[in-house]
């Protein structure tokens, strides 16, 4: 996993408060939290004789053409946030609007709850 993003379209932290999009009746900005990282995944693997991954892997949601897994921020060209609603949403289209006001310790769980989702590559059902 070395597709690593440029820093300029860095993906915004974990707890970072987003605009993105419209709010449900298309007025304002629509206000999330960042909760986590994704990307595309390239290709479908090769699974040998694991016919349930397979079946798993063709299970998996196409989302806007493709499949998606979680992924290191470095590697993220979409967030996961979480608002009245939840939402995918690639990074370029979020603007960033402060951080949420949590204890230190929130925010690092938060950041490493992503981190491991992150590391594990898992796929979005």
């Amino acid at each position: 996993m070395s597709n690593l993003i440029p820093a300029e379209i860095l993906a915004p932290e974990v707890g970072a408060l987003v605009n993105y999009g419209t709010d449900s009746f298309g007025k304002e900005p629509g206000r999330y939290r960042v909760t986590g990282y994704m990307c595309r995944v390239e290709s479908k693997p090769d699974f040998g004789d694991d016919f349930l991954g397979e079946i798993l892997f063709d299970s998996c949601r196409d989302f806007q053409g493709g499949k998606m897994r979680y992924c290191l921020r470095e590697q993220a060209t979409h967030v996961t946030l979480t608002g009245i609603a939840g939402a995918i949403a690639p990074i370029e289209e979020c603007t960033v609007t402060g951080m949420v006001p949590w204890p230190d310790e929130l925010l690092k769980e938060a950041r490493e709850k992503a981190r491991r989702k992150g590391e594990r590559g898992e796929m979005l059902f």
